[in-house]
């Protein structure tokens, strides 16, 4: 054969080899396992302190198998996606990861976009989007002259406040619609999150340790603040209304209110084009407005998981997160929006769950969720807590229904003597939760 002959030859070969070898490589980076875990979100617990982290739950829960799919993980919280630094993400990710390969206990995030806007976990945020009024929410539409709805009458943006077992007050609440604040937040998740995650995720699947990944929240809670007496979940009295606990700073009334009017304007309404829209559908302006916003936080949820979906993580391993609230309340309220609002086809939907903190009817929720997405099945309890579970027998039942309707992860926060029961987790090994969490790992839990 002469040489020339011999090159086409060459040439053919790798043509036809090099996708087959491309392939197998892309096969053996891809993410096939089928794990589901209980995660351990110690919420008094950050990055800093991994090791005691790690070595606690060593010692409550043993070693994790491999070769299972039931495993425990450790969840942290954040990155914080809008008030720390690409630098803090990014060096918050890698702490996780070795503390995940040097004690091979799973990693879980809880990035936080929704229900933390302090700077208690690093305050270096290059862009501060609590300084732009365009990227935070608003209780009126502006009137003329106003940079934003209340200026003149207020004199600042409102307020987010929370309730943590005690109230707190942060930053105002974020525009989600804002188009300004969504390009921001995604730079930060692709620069912060997902660069260092990746890097780290794929290291482990090419030495077949995918499974310490155990996933991503993208939301905590989103929702949109609703203070008025239509959020029967926090039910305001006026006459005394909440204090923040480190500075007594208190609310106003004129932040108990409904927020969002910052999203509608960047969705180009006004009061009439509002009252014209809600006239037309028959419906009263405050409902109209409930389901515009209602579609603002499931956009939102959409953009932050398509943006991590589209970085390589397999849906099973996203969660949207909201709360479980309207399928056991009778009335509506941004502030606990429906089931569907979570559910997107890049993601699972994920919603708090707990007996006593945020109840739930399981019937309900997996009929709302076969409705908005009857080709999927899963779910996961992104918030749980252990209040209401204080027998190894409740605890057992609890994890079976979790697992046994879908869930793919179920998660505990939790804090040891807290002082507040519903929020207490005791880090003992015969805490009614340690014990079945060890029972399900076993395997002694069927559904």
């Amino acid at each position: 054969m002469n040489l020339k002959k011999w090159m086409v030859l060459c040439m053919a070969v790798c043509l036809f080899t090099l996708p087959l070898l491309g392939g197998c490589q892309q096969k053996e980076l891809e993410d096939t396992r089928d794990d589901k875990y209980i995660v351990m979100q110690f919420t008094n617990t950050h990055y800093e302190e991994v090791e005691s982290y790690a070595a606690e739950m060593k010692v409550l829960f043993g070693e994790n198998d491999p070769a299972s799919d039931r495993m425990y993980a450790a969840g942290f919280m954040g990155p914080m996606l809008l008030t720390q630094s690409i630098e803090q993400m990014q060096a918050e990710v890698n702490t996780a990861f070795d503390m995940a390969e040097k004690f091979n206990i799973p990693v879980y995030f809880q990035l936080d976009d929704v229900n933390n806007y302090t700077t208690l976990f690093g305050g270096d945020a290059e862009v501060k989007y609590w300084e732009d009024p365009s990227m935070c929410e608003w209780i009126a539409f502006p009137e003329e002259g106003e940079e934003y709805g209340g200026q003149n009458k207020y004199g600042a943006l409102p307020r987010f406040w929370y309730n943590w077992g005690s109230w707190r007050v942060a930053h105002p609440m974020p525009n989600f619609a804002s188009p300004k604040l969504q390009e921001l937040i995604v730079n930060n998740l692709k620069e912060g999150f997902l660069k260092p995650l990746t890097e780290r995720y794929n290291k482990l699947k090419e030495e077949d340790k995918a499974y310490l990944f155990a996933g991503v929240a993208v939301g905590w809670e989103t929702h949109i603040a609703d203070y008025t007496s239509n959020n029967r979940q926090l039910n305001l009295d006026m006459n005394n209304l909440p204090r923040d606990y480190a500075t007594g700073v208190q609310m106003q009334e004129w932040e108990v209110a409904q927020y969002g009017y910052s999203a509608l304007h960047s969705l180009g309404y006004d009061q009439a084009k509002l009252d014209a829209e809600a006239a037309e559908k028959g419906i009263d302006s405050a409902q109209h407005m409930r389901n515009i916003l209602y579609q603002v936080i499931h956009d939102y949820s959409e953009l932050l998981a398509k943006t991590v979906y589209d970085a390589g993580v397999p849906r099973r391993k996203i969660f949207t997160h909201t709360v479980s609230c309207q399928t056991t309340l009778n009335n509506e309220s941004t502030f606990y929006p429906p089931i569907w609002v979570a559910v997107n086809e890049y993601s699972t939907p994920g919603y708090t769950m707990s007996p006593v903190t945020c109840k739930y009817d399981m019937t309900k929720m997996k009929q709302q969720l076969f409705e908005a997405d009857p080709t999927y099945n899963e779910f996961a309890c992104a918030e749980g807590y252990a209040a209401g579970l204080d027998t190894v027998e409740k605890c057992d039942d609890y994890f079976a229904e979790m697992f046994g309707n879908g869930a793919r992860v179920v998660t505990c926060f939790g804090y040891p003597d807290v002082g507040v029961p519903v929020f207490e987790f005791k880090r003992d090994p015969s805490f009614p939760y340690v014990i079945s969490t060890n029972n399900w790992l076993r395997g002694d839990i069927t559904y």
